[in-house]
């Protein structure tokens, strides 16, 4: 990027507002001010014009902290009780259908339809 921090990345931009809005913008422009975000934009406003453009064509940008990652276990229940702390969100969703993975057979069955997706 660049050694300030400032620069602007172009793309379909999705990002949420709070938790309970999702916002899209397609071909939008991300603006990223001393390394933080100032915004996302439809248009680049003028303060930021000087800013280095990357063009990321027609890929999804998604600002922020982010987990995007999976546990084949843990398949079955995404998205569900993000509102709850980890140890709570473990303990209730996590462990129980873990233990499930004794039985080969459920396992096989779970795990087939995660590499179906």
């Amino acid at each position: 990027m660049t050694g300030d921090g400032n620069f602007i990345l172009k793309g379909n931009i999705c990002y949420s507002e709070d938790v309970h809005t999702l916002k899209t913008v397609e071909q939008g422009f991300l603006i990223c001010q001393n390394g933080k975000s100032a915004g996302v934009f439809k248009s680049i406003p003028e303060q930021f014009q000087d800013f280095l453009l990357i063009d990321c064509d027609d890929k999804l940008i998604i600002p922020g902290l982010v987990d995007l990652h999976i546990h084949a276990p843990q398949y079955s229940f995404r998205g569900l009780s993000m509102d709850l702390e980890l140890l709570d969100w473990l303990n209730t969703n996590t462990f129980p259908e873990e233990a499930r993975y004794g039985d080969l057979e459920y396992a096989k069955k779970a795990y087939q339809i995660l590499q179906k997706r």
